[in-house]
């Protein structure tokens, strides 16, 4: 059992980028880290609840309350108090709200349209990257992977219509824009989780990014309300890299390769995928351990199946 250690703060820059031969850029340590410690908290750069959450949690701080207060415009949004419905309102429902009033009381999908606008007029207020830099952390989207030839037709001319529908025509950014956005969605998002570990809704943080997937990671995420928080689950030595699983570490080989290919457009080459493959026997596509496994079960079975042979032997000769 992992043991949380609450540091009053995080130690400054306890995590750096590094460039990576394999992958473009990883998260290292600068210093040794036992498991529990808290390495990298980070708001989100946009982020939107769920819409199978929405009316359960704020709008603004993810927080749950079953005293939630309308938006009494758009009857759409919900707050904890006034000063969330302040602040959300410079971060995004001044520019919603009354395109929220037309949709009203029966929306559409609109988790994906929503973080995606959110994405378009953030990154117009900010400052384009003029180069990359990897050895730092991004400031903006434009510094981070989005897989633009994996991107899908259909997807992105199903969402363009959403925007079209449901947003004024200043969201709308360049086609070739448009689809980096949603790349870049598709590849970074996070989900994000309450204290019951479901997912209440998705952002977008730009220091997180940068983490890299391993099958046997040594850090974790958790959140606190819309903090995200990174966590090492195992002793951390200075200079190794900080790794989370993007996926159920716990299925088979194959079938992790197989969901890192389809979403993430990747084949994932860390130690235990390394290993596990290598020890794959031709034919059942089992490990050693696992076709010794099935060996011992086998056996076993035919030792049940002896015993009852014996038993039924044993019956007829004591009649």
């Amino acid at each position: 059992m992992i043991t949380l250690i609450m540091a009053a703060s995080i130690p400054m820059q306890s995590v750096r980028v590094v460039k990576s031969a394999t992958c473009g850029r990883k998260l290292v340590a600068t210093s040794r880290f036992a498991p529990g410690q808290c390495i990298l908290e980070e708001l989100p750069y946009v982020y939107t609840l769920c819409d199978n959450t929405r009316g359960l949690y704020c709008d603004f701080c993810l927080k749950k309350s079953s005293t939630l207060k309308k938006c009494s415009s758009c009857n759409y949004v919900r707050y904890c108090n006034t000063s969330c419905q302040k602040r959300d309102w410079t971060r995004c429902h001044k520019q919603e709200c009354k395109i929220l009033q037309k949709i009203h009381p029966s929306p559409p999908d609109l988790h994906g349209a929503q973080l995606l606008s959110h994405l378009i007029r953030k990154q117009r207020k900010s400052t384009p990257c003029t180069q990359d830099n990897e050895d730092c952390f991004p400031t903006t989207v434009d510094q981070l992977e989005s897989h633009l030839s994996y991107a899908k037709k259909d997807n992105i001319e199903s969402l363009l219509f959403v925007l079209q529908q449901f947003f004024e025509e200043d969201v709308l950014a360049e086609p070739s824009s448009l689809v980096k956005m949603y790349g870049v969605i598709n590849c970074n998002s996070f989900s994000i989780y309450n204290n019951d570990l479901i997912a209440i809704a998705s952002g977008i943080y730009l220091r997180a990014s940068m983490v890299n997937h391993s099958c046997d990671p040594n850090c974790t995420w958790v959140f606190d309300g819309r903090k995200l928080q990174l966590r090492t689950v195992k002793d951390v030595t200075e200079g190794e890299e900080c790794t989370i699983s993007y996926i159920d570490n716990i299925n088979p080989t194959k079938e992790r390769q197989a969901e890192l290919e389809k979403r993430y457009h990747f084949t994932c080459k860390c130690v235990r995928c390394v290993e596990e493959i290598n020890s794959l026997e031709p034919g059942d596509g089992l490990s050693k351990e696992l076709r010794g496994l099935k060996k011992s079960l086998e056996q076993i079975e035919d030792l049940e199946e002896s015993q009852d042979i014996l038993r039924c032997h044993l019956s007829l000769f004591r009649k």
